[in-house]
């Protein structure tokens, strides 16, 4: 399958849906401070005004939401610093996210099934994580990919639940998944954070560690946080294309 068929099919199972496609803006003044998540800095030298890249659609959706309360979508490019590249990674990569109104995440996971089975034969399963995991984000990573990763399947897909709630301060509570195909993350999906004064509080907690570390920082979107306050209910998910068509491209060869 080629990316424009792709991109067509994808476009048109969420229009069959009803779901409203966004465009999302490139040059952004302010943008969510999320971890592990840094953006590209560019210049309007006429201006010298700096802009950065968006590292996701989120905030260009959560505003949509927050104004018409309708399920919505976006296929959008997005940049990201600081990571290698590898076969599975670039700097620059295709994102599909979509939101559906008064929904969970537990709601969220049959639908992307749904969607994935529409290009994908391959069967599903579920993995909850063990409680007491390590309470801090480096001990955790190691842990999931010494004793989670070599153990995933290589042959289906498997949503992954009971992620501890640091993770993750844009989702509320422990209510995130993460879906991996043939051993591939794909996908991050939760119940979505709607406390305002909760996303401000970690934006302020990324923004004192960056600055600590000597890390790269943006100026942070506080409308993102207004905007997530007029939403009761969504969930969400953030799909890389790019490696979702390599998967689907592979299985179809064989």
């Amino acid at each position: 399958m080629t990316q424009p068929e792709f991109l067509k099919s994808i476009r048109q199972y969420f229009w069959n849906l009803n779901f409203t496609e966004i465009e999302i803006p490139y040059l952004n003044s302010s943008l969510p401070l999320e971890p592990n998540l840094y953006a590209f800095k560019t210049t309007w030298s006429h201006r010298r005004q700096d802009f950065f890249l968006p590292t996701s659609p989120e905030f260009a959706l959560k505003k949509f939401l927050a104004n018409h309360q309708k399920n919505c979508f976006a296929i959008s490019h997005c940049f990201r610093d600081l990571e290698n590249e590898s076969p599975w990674h670039t700097p620059e990569f295709l994102m599909l996210e979509w939101y559906e109104i008064g929904k969970t995440y537990q709601d969220l996971m049959p639908s992307t099934q749904n969607f994935i089975q529409k290009f994908l034969d391959i069967e599903f399963t579920t993995l909850t994580l063990p409680q007491n995991l390590p309470n801090n984000e480096p001990d955790f990573n190691q842990y999931f990919l010494n004793k989670i990763e070599p153990k995933l399947p290589k042959d289906k897909a498997i949503f992954i639940t009971g992620y501890p709630a640091f993770l993750s301060p844009l989702a509320k509570a422990s209510e995130r998944f993460e879906l991996y195909i043939n051993g591939i993350e794909i996908a991050n999906g939760c119940t979505e954070n709607t406390d305002s004064a909760s996303i401000l509080k970690a934006f302020d907690t990324e923004k004192s560690y960056r600055q600590k570390n000597h890390l790269p920082i943006h100026f942070i979107d506080t409308t993102f946080a207004s905007d997530s306050a007029k939403i009761k209910k969504v969930s969400g998910i953030g799909l890389g294309l790019d490696r979702l068509l390599k998967i689907i491209n592979i299985n179809n060869a064989h």
